[in-house]
């Protein structure tokens, strides 16, 4: 009898993805600009990513340009920080500007999407950000 794996293939992956959550109310009711307000994006992102360079997931993200997805979400970092450092924590960066000592912005490292994630960006009010 002869081993055979048919009918037993593996359901797909999830895509590697990034979450970057944004303060919008720092550009609605604050006065910020679009450009400071990337320039948050990209020093949470790139923190994220130096941190958590010896992941797999972060690897693997790293190693696939063409197909990297981000998705932007504006919430209250406070609350969306302790959900994400809960045990166990999600590997994540809260960008606090100085030298005003405002957070700004949350990067995810790269997921997968896990329930945990979901969740604390549902019960956070995280909607994408759309212009």
């Amino acid at each position: 009898m002869a081993d055979s794996q048919e009918g037993t293939a593996a359901a797909p992956q999830q895509p590697l993805v990034m979450q970057i959550v944004v303060r919008r109310d720092l550009l609605d009711a604050e006065g910020w600009g679009v450009g400071p307000l990337m320039a948050q994006v990209a020093h949470a992102t790139s923190a994220v990513l130096h941190e958590t360079r010896g992941r797999s997931e972060t690897q693997a993200y790293l190693d696939d340009l063409k197909n990297m997805r981000k998705t932007a979400d504006g919430t209250s970092l406070e609350r969306l920080v302790n959900l994400l450092s809960a045990d166990p924590p999600v590997p994540h960066h809260l960008w606090t500007e100085q030298p005003e000592n405002v957070p700004t912005c949350v990067a995810l490292a790269p997921n997968r999407r896990e329930a945990k994630i979901k969740k604390a960006l549902d019960k956070t009010g995280c909607r994408l950000w759309k212009g």
